[in-house]
């Protein structure tokens, strides 16, 4: 009964996973982005921030959740 649930609760948790991941907006990585400008180089994150953290908590509740899995007996 209770891998049932953690199995239900890892598939919302992989949902949310995915949909926090997409809602990222990618970094401007290497020299080109530091050297075009443009951009706020030491600047605040903003939403971008609380998103990071968000997508954290749910990479962490999901190895939790695996890890749970895999102990518990079936």
């Amino acid at each position: 009964m209770i891998s049932i649930l953690l199995e239900v609760l890892l598939a919302l948790v992989c949902v949310v996973l995915v949909f926090f991941v997409l809602l990222q907006v990618p970094k401007q990585a290497g020299l080109s982005a530091s050297m075009g400008g443009g951009g706020n180089l030491f600047g605040g994150q903003g939403v971008e921030g609380g998103l990071v953290r968000l997508t954290a908590v749910a990479g962490g509740l999901f190895m939790v959740i695996c890890l749970l899995l895999a102990i518990i007996p079936r």
